[in-house]
């Protein structure tokens, strides 16, 4: 396998585990964090109900900010990926495949026992964990 392939794989690895769990802010409502999987969740689903319903009003405004969440924060974490694998390609070199993987699950593994998400669209409670976000 080429260094090309395998630091591409490793940047797409850690885009994906940052895109899923780590917390953002959403612009304009403040004290909400959630991962940018879940705004792409919330996008999804409202857009069907504009498509459906119709998009005039606050569900239009709404849908448009959602989704200009999920393409600026998915923008900036795959920069932020690009250049954890360059860190990682640094210290690690022939290794930079399971740092990168030890990186991703200690982002997982923190994100699931320290509940840092703060929602207003969460059923039950604001702080979650990650297995109670995408629940």
């Amino acid at each position: 396998m080429s260094s090309g392939s395998s630091s591409r794989r490793v940047v797409f690895g850690l885009w994906l585990v940052l895109l899923v769990a780590w917390p953002l802010p959403m612009l304009g409502l403040e004290g909400s964090y959630v991962p940018v999987g879940r705004y792409l969740q919330l996008a999804g689903g409202l857009s069907i109900l504009a498509i459906v319903e119709d998009a005039e009003g606050m569900t239009g405004l709404f849908v448009m900010l959602l989704w200009t969440h999920v393409v600026l924060y998915g923008a900036l974490l795959l920069a932020i990926a690009f250049l954890l694998n360059r860190l990682i390609g640094r210290v690690a070199g022939a290794q930079r495949r399971m740092v990168a993987l030890v990186v991703g699950l200690a982002v997982v593994a923190w994100v699931w026992v320290a509940e840092p998400y703060d929602s207003q669209f969460h059923h039950s409670d604001a702080h979650a964990s990650l297995l109670d976000l995408y629940r």
